[in-house]
């Protein structure tokens, strides 16, 4: 019970980040948010480095997760692996939260489209660190639902 209410607190985190972030992208992307009035050069050092620190984090706060909840030594203990969870997911989401904030930032202040494209990348990242109850399962429970899985389908 107590895993299902952080869950629905994660998801509930999960939607007003993304809500509040889709709000600024959308309030630069239609010039209502004005950072600057006139539009500077960026480098375009910036913006390889920005391209890259993108490209890299994407995947390396998914792998990250993964490598946190392979810690667990404990996984039929709700306490720790629920702890180890809510870890995981901020470490996931906040680096994923951090680096589509620079893109967004980066495309206010310079209108470059790469900036926006990366911020639409990460995005569409948010969708594989939306938060589930299948990781505080224990083994047991794991292997019940597959049994009664197994189940319906011989019905």
């Amino acid at each position: 019970m107590k895993s299902e209410s952080i869950i629905n607190n994660l998801k509930r985190l999960f939607y007003i980040a993304i809500g509040i972030q889709g709000v600024l992208l959308i309030a630069v992307a239609f010039r209502v948010i004005d950072i600057l009035p006139e539009i500077p050069l960026t480098s375009v050092v910036v913006e390889r480095y920005a391209l890259l620190v993108t490209l890299i984090s994407i995947p390396g706060a998914l792998k990250l997760f993964s490598i946190i909840m392979k810690k667990n030594e404990h996984p039929n203990d709700e306490i720790v692996t629920t702890s180890l969870y809510i870890k995981a997911f901020i470490a996931r989401f906040g680096i994923l939260l951090l680096i589509a904030s620079i893109n967004i930032v980066l495309y206010a202040v310079s209108l470059n489209q790469n900036y926006m494209l990366c911020t639409l990348i990460i995005f569409t990242a948010y969708i594989f660190t939306y938060p589930s109850i299948n990781y505080l399962r224990g083994p047991e429970e794991k292997q019940e639902l597959t049994d009664e899985e197994i189940s319906k389908q011989d019905k």
